[in-house]
């Protein structure tokens, strides 16, 4: 699984590990000492039956779930990519809202005020043509 990190990942077989042999304790401890073999022939067996155990538990998981589990955390991934893309759009589309608005606003308030202060402190023609 890509998606996972390497420490999770040996967490989750750890964990893997712990629960199949607990259950093959359980099971061994119920159903194999009837069988008439030496503490060396039990112990060899349990140890064959937990390592059969875990490996057709890890080919099953790796078969079928894996890649479930592998697309839905891609899909989570692709979806929270393009729900911040989103949200950058509407926050760029505010932001240039904002800066129109304010453009608008300043360049209609503005250009008038200079052009009528201009007017005000212009010299007409008669002052300057008796300056001269």
């Amino acid at each position: 699984m890509a998606a996972l990190n390497a420490d999770t990942r040996l967490i989750m077989t750890i964990l893997f590990v712990g629960v199949v042999s607990g259950a093959n304790v359980f099971f061994y401890a119920e159903f194999g000492t009837q069988f008439p073999y030496t503490h060396l022939a039990h112990g060899v067996l349990f140890g064959l039956i937990t390592v059969g155990a875990i490996l057709i538990m890890k080919a099953v998981n790796d078969l079928f779930l894996n890649d479930y589990i592998e697309q839905g955390l891609l899909d989570r991934r692709i979806e929270s990519y393009w729900k911040m893309k989103n949200k950058e759009e509407q926050q760029r589309k505010r932001m240039q809202d904002s800066l129109k608005t304010f453009q608008t606003d300043f360049n209609t308030t503005r250009i008038p005020e200079i052009a009528t202060y201009q007017e005000e402190n212009e010299l007409g023609a008669e002052f300057l043509a008796q300056l001269q």
